[in-house]
């Protein structure tokens, strides 16, 4: 169903975290929302849909780990967005240098014929290649340090084997896409489903005789077609011939990639692709930017977004689901920090800029009190450029600061499993080897000191990332890859440079980024840092 909204630009859906910072970047820049959530809705006195479309052009949703964002684009609207190379779309690096962003190589709700490469039964998954031009079996599957061919289907298939499966999940660097074994093809109204014939009323309709009218509806549109269907929430708001319209098209659409399956036995790759992905991640500075449009509309304690974002970092993409006592939430006490952030909120509205900062400080200060303490271990989840996710060894607290006015700081002691050599400096990891970790929140960069059981230097190590999130849940960043090592005698070396020079030239980062962490690098090889 085509966008005819009065802006002639296309209508975004937004959900998740960043809700409220990102609807109103969206209206600044001429974007009608769709669908708006009622807290949405209310905050900005937005009606409910754009007169006289439902479509969903752009849908905009948190990312799994809640470090970003996960965009789907109707593929006409893509293309047309592309022709101007993105200048249109808010979300970019000319208006958010800082952002980090992965166009996608397998796009949700694209349908392939995958092969399968390896399989794991204990551990129930299948690794299965989407695309025709690897062939070994053997070989990394990664064509670059930012890409990957394959995808991860969530049960074991004997190896060798053929299938055709549906993206649920795009890719985003080396982090595979994931896979659903049956395929659907969506509408903004209703959802075709060919592996069986039942007739489904999204739960959000509640109203017993709209169930009523869809139910006769798509009793009368399956008639003897051989698959079912799902009303989609928004067709409780369509006329009977518009929901006949769709209908029409999808299923237009769901011979189309029969006969592809059909004509095309043998094919690996695309069969049916009418979406683009795009995957972004918000480094801390974007965050706090964020802060600052949430707090222009409703009140807001500071690091708002950081703590939010939090409860993601617990996410495994080798697992999905997961409830909320298990591994989803951290707890101050016996209350969850969501809620206690929502709560904290709720007591600021209406109150005057002072006492709003003197409740959002006594509250970043239990925050930090309850997990800031000697002795304590905390985790370290270096997040790298190419996807990857690295929990490095875990340090205890030796030392921590935080104050009104300065950066939260922690300085850590991690003992190093032996074996193996330091990155980069060619010296062997020994029994009773430690590192000295210094970590300040906001800044770009950290130094490791490595120490012998005699506590004799070995070297030191300054990693280069975006601003430093200290949470409950440990400590935060993106390793920009380029770093800088000093071996015992003191020389430096800059290594891994190749690696951020790629993820601009693919356009992962931004030069404004590239140039900060280049310069960064060069300024601790000359002993200026």
């Amino acid at each position: 169903m085509p966008n005819t909204s009065p802006s002639n630009k296309p209508t975004v859906f937004i959900r998740g975290i960043y809700s409220t910072a990102l609807t109103k970047i969206f209206m600044e820049a001429g974007y009608p929302i769709i669908f708006p959530s009622k807290a949405i809705r209310n905050r900005f006195k937005l009606p409910l849909r754009p007169e006289n479309t439902y479509s969903k052009d752009i849908t905009i949703k948190d990312r799994l780990d809640r470090q970003g964002i996960s965009i789907l684009f109707k593929k006409p609207v893509w293309d047309e967005l592309e022709k101007n190379n993105f200048q249109d779309f808010p979300l970019n690096h000319q208006n958010f240098p800082n952002l980090i962003n992965y166009q996608a190589r397998f796009h949700k709700n694209s349908i392939y014929r995958g092969l399968i490469v390896n399989s794991d039964q204990q551990r129930n998954y299948s690794h299965i290649r989407l695309i025709p031009e690897e062939s070994n079996p053997k070989a990394s599957e990664h064509l670059q340090e930012f890409q990957t061919t394959l995808a991860r289907y969530s049960r074991y298939i004997p190896d060798s084997k053929e299938g055709v499966f549906q993206v649920t999940h795009e890719d985003n660097g080396r982090n595979r896409a994931s896979l659903g074994s049956y395929y659907t093809v969506p509408g903004d109204l209703i959802v075709i489903v060919p592996y069986n014939n039942r007739i489904i009323i999204s739960k959000e309709i509640l109203n017993g005789r709209v169930k009523k009218r869809l139910f006769d509806l798509g009793k009368e549109i399956q008639g003897n077609k051989k698959y079912g269907f799902i009303f989609r929430t928004a067709a409780e708001l369509a006329k009977d011939e518009e929901i006949l319209e769709e209908a029409d098209r999808l299923e237009q659409g769901l011979i189309k990639i029969q006969n592809t399956i059909t004509e095309f036995p043998d094919r690996i790759g695309e069969i049916y692709a009418n979406y683009r992905s795009l995957n972004i991640i918000f480094p801390k500075q974007i965050k706090m930017q964020f802060d600052d449009m949430r707090q222009s509309e409703i009140s807001t304690i500071d690091n708002h977004h950081t703590i939010k974002s939090m409860v993601g970092l617990r996410y495994d993409p080798r697992r999905r689901g997961g409830d909320r006592e298990s591994y989803s939430y951290e707890k101050i006490g016996n209350f969850y920090i969501e809620d206690l952030v929502n709560y904290t909120e709720e007591i600021m509205v209406g109150l005057d800029k002072n006492t709003q900062r003197s409740i959002s400080g006594r509250f970043m200060k239990k925050y930090f009190a309850e997990f800031l303490r000697p002795r304590l271990k905390m985790n370290i989840l270096h997040q790298k450029l190419t996807g990857k996710r690295l929990m490095l060894t875990s340090g205890n607290i030796q030392s921590y600061s935080f104050g009104k006015d300065s950066p939260c700081s922690v300085k850590l002691k991690r003992w190093m499993n032996p074996g193996g050599l330091y990155d980069g400096l060619k010296t062997p990891i020994e029994e009773g080897d430690y590192a000295i970790t210094n970590f300040r929140e906001d800044d770009w960069y950290y130094v490791s000191t490595y120490f012998s059981r005699n506590n004799e230097i070995k070297g030191k190590y300054y990693n280069i990332n975006t601003p430093i999130e200290i949470s409950s849940y440990g400590i935060h960043y993106l390793d920009l890859e380029i770093d800088v090592i000093e071996n015992m005698v003191g020389e430096r070396t800059i290594v891994d440079k190749e690696l951020l020079d790629q993820a601009l030239e693919m356009g992962i980062i931004s030069e404004e980024v590239h140039s900060k962490a280049l310069g960064l690098a060069e300024n601790i090889l000359e002993g200026k840092i």
